[in-house]
C-alpha cells in the first residue's frame, strides 16, 4: 500500500470520529473530546462510588485538509456512543486531597461513507482507565480541582482493511487537570485541560502526533436546580503524525474548535441530568460537524 492509498484508508476509517468516544490517525484523538462541560473538578465524595452515562451522537459530512477545506468527495460520517463511566473516590485523604480511580467503556455503532463506499459497525470501543485522580477543594467549597493520570486501551475492533473500525489500535496516555470555580453564588466556570501522548499502531505503521486539549463550560442557576450555559471544546496537535518512522503528510497535524448551548437540571445534591450540542468549526485535518449530547449521573454506592 503506497502512501496515498494508506492516507485514503485513514480517511475512509473516520467512523470513531466522536467516540469516546478517540489520535490523530483518521483526524481521531483517545480524549472524548467535549464530554467534560459539567462540574469538571467535581469528585465523588470519599468512600462513594458514582456512575455517569455520556450517549452522544455525532454527523459530519467534511473531512477537512490543511487549508481548512473538504478533501474527501462524498464524506459522510455518523457515530452513535454510549459510555458508562464508574469513579470510586477512596476513603482514606491526605489533608484536603482525595484520590479516585474509575473505568470508561464505551459502545459504538459507526457509518460512514466516501468516494462510493460505505461500511457500518456495532462494538466495544477502546475502554478508558482513570487510574489515579487526585482531587482538591479549598475550604469555603467554591474551588474544585482534578489531577487525572488516564490510559486508553486498544480494546476496540480495528483492521487495516475496514473502513469503520471501534477502536485505534493504539494505546494512549492523557494526563488532565480539571477545576470548578464558583465566582458568584449561582455562576460555574470549568474547564478541563489536558495532553495526549500516543503509541504507534504497529498494524499499520502510523503513529499519531500528540494532541493538546480543552473542555469548557460557562453556567448560570436559573433556579435552584436549572442551569443553562455556554460550553465548547478546542483542540490542537502539537506534533507531527508519522508513518514508519517519516512525517506523514506534512505531519498531518489536527485542530478544531466548538461551541453550543448546554441545560443542566439537578433531580438531587447527587443526581442530574444534562443535554448539549456542539457545532465544530476551523478544523484541520479532521472531520468537522456537530455532536450532540445526553449525560446524567447518580450514586451507586457509598
Amino acid at each position: 500500500m503506497n502512501g496515498k492509498q494508506l492516507k485514503a484508508a485513514l480517511v475512509l476509517t473516520l467512523a470513531l470520529a466522536c467516540t469516546k468516544a478517540m489520535a490523530t490517525e483518521n483526524g481521531l484523538q483517545s480524549y472524548p473530546l467535549g464530554v467534560n462541560t459539567v462540574l469538571d473538578g467535581i469528585l465523588p465524595t470519599p468512600g462513594t462510588t458514582q456512575l455517569y452515562n455520556y450517549t452522544t451522537f455525532y454527523s459530519a459530512s467534511r473531512f477537512a485538509g490543511s487549508e481548512g477545506g473538504s478533501v474527501v468527495p462524498g464524506f459522510k460520517t455518523q457515530v452513535f456512543v454510549d459510555s458508562p463511566r464508574v469513579l470510586h473516590t477512596w476513603g482514606p485523604t491526605l489533608g484536603p486531597l482525595t484520590f479516585t480511580s474509575g473505568l470508561v467503556v464505551p459502545v459504538i455503532h459507526a457509518n460512514i461513507s466516501a468516494a462510493g463506499a460505505s461500511d457500518s459497525r456495532w462494538g466495544l470501543g477502546d475502554m478508558v482507565v482513570h487510574a489515579l485522580t487526585i482531587g482538591f477543594s479549598n475550604p469555603s467549597h467554591y474551588l474544585f480541582s482534578a489531577f487525572a493520570f488516564d490510559f486508553a486501551l486498544p480494546t476496540g475492533s480495528f483492521s487495516a482493511d475496514r473502513m469503520a473500525n471501534t477502536g485505534l489500535h493504539s494505546y494512549a496516555f492523557m494526563p488532565n487537570l480539571s477545576v470548578t470555580y464558583f465566582p458568584f453564588e449561582k455562576v460555574e466556570v470549568s474547564a478541563t485541560a489536558g495532553y495526549e501522548i500516543n503509541s504507534p499502531n504497529h498494524e499499520t505503521g502510523y503513529h499519531s502526533g500528540n494532541v493538546a486539549f480543552l473542555d469548557w463550560v460557562a453556567g448560570y442557576a436559573v433556579t435552584s436546580r436549572l442551569q443553562l450555559g455556554v460550553q465548547g471544546y478546542a483542540l490542537k496537535q502539537t506534533t507531527d503524525d508519522t508513518l514508519n518512522g517519516a512525517v506523514f503528510d506534512g505531519g498531518f497535524r489536527g485542530r478544531v474548535y466548538a461551541i453550543g448551548p448546554q441545560i443542566r437540571f439537578d433531580i438531587t445534591k447527587y443526581s442530574g441530568v444534562v443535554f448539549k450540542w456542539q457545532h465544530e468549526f476551523g478544523a484541520e485535518n479532521r472531520p468537522q460537524g456537530d455532536r450532540v449530547w445526553l449525560e446524567f449521573t447518580f450514586p451507586i454506592g457509598g
